[in-house]
């Protein structure tokens, strides 16, 4: 079902969550950890939402700088 298709069939006044993904290397289940005490609130939807990647500058050993695109925060693994 869309959002629209929640909000226009509403009866009471709806809320929803925006939550980050896990960091790189943390599980599907620490998604849920954070989205079960939310359930009380009977939400019409959570939304989990995409953080762009980063650029770093990482050192080399001759000693300059290299550029590097990092994700901190990739998405999940089951």
């Amino acid at each position: 079902m869309k959002v629209i298709e929640h909000i226009n069939g509403a009866t009471k006044p709806l809320i929803s969550f925006e939550i980050l993904p896990p960091l790189k290397g943390k599980g599907i289940q620490s998604l849920y950890n954070h989205m079960d005490p939310l359930m009380e609130f009977d939400p019409a939807f959570i939304n989990v939402t995409y953080h762009r990647s980063e650029h770093v500058f990482k050192k080399k050993a001759d000693g300059t700088f290299e550029k590097v695109v990092v994700r901190k925060r990739p998405g999940t693994e089951s």
